[in-house]
């Protein structure tokens, strides 16, 4: 039973990458079509990734309340039918409306699925499920991008890819009563199994560095994802149609480095997954500044910046339950996932102000900034869990 929920769980993470780049991809369109700025790109980022940051917050109460395989099927519906509001909007107002529960439909999900593959399967299966949403990030581009490249409009965009979400939904219904058994199974509503508070998940060392560390790995994914057509297309003079289906590049960069990650996981280890992969990221950022970097060397430099983010977040995600104990991982992923919310809602939406006042032209030193500060805040977790006070500590709060 496990192997069929195994499989059911890659297709929802297909299903969670299709929303989270098409914005990117269809902004240079839509800013110009709807008649706003370059940087509302980032009200609209602000306003999704508020959504998600609620629902991830609330995730360990309602997935106790209604079961993984409902939360699943409820949030994926409710981010189709956000799409097809997108599809038939003419309005930047209206776009703003719905982007609040285009958001809530990925949070929950998002922090249940990953709870449940961080506590019942192998690091290899983080790294390819989290491949799978790269396959659903590259999805949606391209999909734009044909619309646009055949004299469509963004909106014909996001309602093909609404329906295919629509099919998603129709998929994973027919999962439900796999997912009651294993919910009797495993006693997953228990009474007794409440978790731990915030306040004793909040005392643990590592806790606080893990919530920054998603924060900024966030900020730097999705301004780079945000941004990178605007500024192939903007300041590199690339072709409003190729600029638009290589902002795909960096996230075949990211389904790459996690599939890579994947089979090396378990002999790497988690943190060693993470530092090579800030270290690739870091070096491609540095190098884009360069004058030189234009055309085949840029492509190339965007795919590496994705590679090297590939396996940094599920790396993460996987690395949880050793901070909090499985008692606390529901609660301590859902607030990461949280906490990754709030660095896309709040750094996209800066960057925005920075380009509108200054030039897009910064938007690599912008993701810079923030690749330098999680690599502190890193080396501060590696430290608590190297000398054991994360699970000590934690045993104790949880015996009080």
């Amino acid at each position: 039973m496990y192997f069929i929920l195994l499989a059911i769980i890659y297709i929802a993470f297909i299903s969670l990458g299709l929303p989270d780049s098409v914005l990117g991809a269809a902004w240079p369109s839509m800013y110009r079509t709807l008649g706003v700025s370059e940087g509302a790109a980032g009200i609209i980022t602000m306003l999704i990734y508020t959504g998600t940051m609620i629902s991830s917050m609330a995730s360990d109460k309602i997935i106790r309340k209604l079961g993984t395989g409902n939360v699943m099927v409820l949030s994926v519906a409710l981010t189709a039918i956000t799409m097809y509001g997108f599809s038939i909007s003419n309005s930047f107002l209206t776009l703003c409306l719905l982007a609040f529960p285009y958001g809530l439909g990925g949070g929950c999900v998002d922090a249940s699925l990953n709870n449940y593959v961080a506590l019942h399967y192998k690091a290899r299966h983080m790294n390819f499920l989290h491949c799978f949403w790269g396959i659903g990030t590259i999805i949606s581009p391209l999909v734009m991008g044909a619309y646009i490249e055949h004299g469509g409009i963004w909106t014909d965009g996001y309602k093909a890819i609404a329906y295919f979400q629509f099919v998603l939904v129709g998929i994973l219904m027919l999962s439900l009563p796999l997912w009651k058994r294993e919910k009797e199974a495993s006693n997953e509503t228990s009474e007794e199994d409440n978790g731990i508070t915030f306040k004793k998940l909040w005392a643990i060392p590592g806790v606080k560095a893990s919530l920054g560390a998603f924060f900024c790995y966030c900020a730097i994914e999705t301004t780079i994802g945000l941004w990178t057509t605007t500024y192939l297309s903007e300041v590199k003079a690339v072709d409003l149609v190729v600029a638009t289906k290589c902002g795909m590049l960096f996230y075949i960069g990211i389904a790459v480095g996690r599939f890579i990650s994947g089979f090396i996981s378990e002999k790497w280890g988690d943190m060693k997954l993470i530092r090579v992969g800030t270290f690739l990221t870091l070096f491609a950022l540095l190098v884009m500044l360069l004058p030189q970097a234009n055309g085949t060397i840029l492509y190339a430099l965007i795919i590496l910046a994705g590679i090297g983010c590939g396996p940094i977040f599920p790396s993460m995600v996987h690395h949880s339950p050793q901070i909090s104990g499985s008692e606390g991982s529901q609660l301590l992923i859902g607030t990461q996932l949280a906490m990754a919310s709030a660095g896309s809602i709040t750094m996209p939406a800066l960057f925005g102000l920075i380009v509108n006042h200054f030039s897009i032209s910064l938007m690599p030193c912008f993701a810079l900034l923030f690749t330098l500060i999680f690599i502190l805040l890193m080396r501060n977790i590696k430290r608590t869990t190297d000398n054991g006070t994360t699970i000590s500590i934690h045993q104790n709060s949880i015996n009080k």
